[in-house]
């Protein structure tokens, strides 16, 4: 079976595959778990310019910028078992 490709959400696909818990877990990770490399820290004044990535494992990726320093960092939110999130996606890549 084919692999997925990865996909650049768009913010209105971002909206259709998260619910509110799941939005309010990705603001929640984005503001206060991401590591920056270079600050040797969580991003001390949170995460700027980023986008949001559908894997091609079916899991969200942020990639952004540190606030402070400007390094790349990245986040990973995995939503195992959840068969809503899991039709979301298929709806998304179907589009």
């Amino acid at each position: 079976m084919p692999q997925d490709e990865e996909i650049e959400l768009a913010s209105l696909q971002f909206e259709i595959l998260l619910n509110k818990e799941q939005k309010e877990a990705f603001n929640y990770l984005l503001n206060n778990t991401v590591f920056c490399p270079n600050c040797s820290k969580i991003c001390p004044q949170g995460v700027v310019d980023f986008k949001t990535v559908l894997t091609d494992a079916d899991e969200v990726l942020m990639k952004g910028k540190c606030a402070k320093c400007g390094s790349g960092v990245t986040r990973l939110m995995l939503f195992e078992e959840d068969e809503d999130f899991s039709n979301r996606v298929k709806e998304i890549r179907n589009i």
